[in-house]
């Protein structure tokens, strides 16, 4: 058993470091501190958009009143499925090295629009400092998705994300490319009320345990 995670782990690491840079430029463009367009506030939360049309990347921010537990809860993958109020989303930690600093997490969005197939993903999450905790898509042709390929869902590849702690403000940064064939408004928009319900939930979460 130590031998096929010691594979999978060598694995892993060769196609993360081969696999395409976009999601580190995404990275890169969420630390961008100019090119913000604010939106609106809803719940004390403000959100922003990139100015940036071929990537809008989404950017919420709230004042809150205690950094604890935030990045404890967010790491804290087996209970995914309680935080997430949205059922659609289901979430599994795959991570084969529980003593490892990099977590790897499977993600399935099912019944996203009738006859659309569903959608997965697999992200690596890592922590950069105390104050920021980042994730961003593997690419579609790595090991990990060896035991989630099927007929009837589409893997998504293009996407990161990251957690922040500036002072008493959480900042939370999102953007991933749903390969939908719609309208962009109505993507950007639903995107938008889902990374909003999840910063919601992450926040109840902690208030109520």
């Amino acid at each position: 058993m130590k031998i096929k995670k010691s594979f999978i782990a060598l694995s892993v690491f060769i196609s993360t470091i081969y696999s395409y840079s976009v999601n580190d430029d995404l990275l890169s463009n969420m630390n961008d501190k100019k090119n913000w367009l604010y939106q609106y506030t809803s719940n004390d939360i403000k959100v922003y958009k990139l100015d940036n049309d071929s990537i809008p990347i989404i950017k919420l921010t709230k004042v809150i009143e205690s950094s604890d537990k935030i990045f404890e809860t967010i790491l804290n993958i087996d209970n995914y499925n309680k935080i997430i109020s949205n059922k659609k989303i289901f979430t599994k930690n795959i991570s084969f090295n529980e003593n490892s600093d990099t977590l790897y997490v499977y993600q399935k969005v099912s019944n996203i629009i009738p006859f659309v197939k569903n959608r997965h993903l697999i992200f690596q999450m890592f922590q950069i400092n105390d104050n920021r905790l980042d994730w961003k898509l593997l690419n579609r042709n790595n090991i990990l998705f060896n035991n989630y390929i099927d007929d009837k869902s589409k893997i998504l590849s293009y996407g990161a994300g990251s957690w922040q702690i500036d002072n008493n403000i959480l900042v939370h940064y999102y953007y991933i490319n749903p390969e939908l064939v719609l309208p962009d408004f109505l993507i950007n928009k639903a995107t938008e009320r889902s990374v909003l319900d999840i910063f919601k939930d992450v926040l109840s979460f902690i208030q109520n345990n």
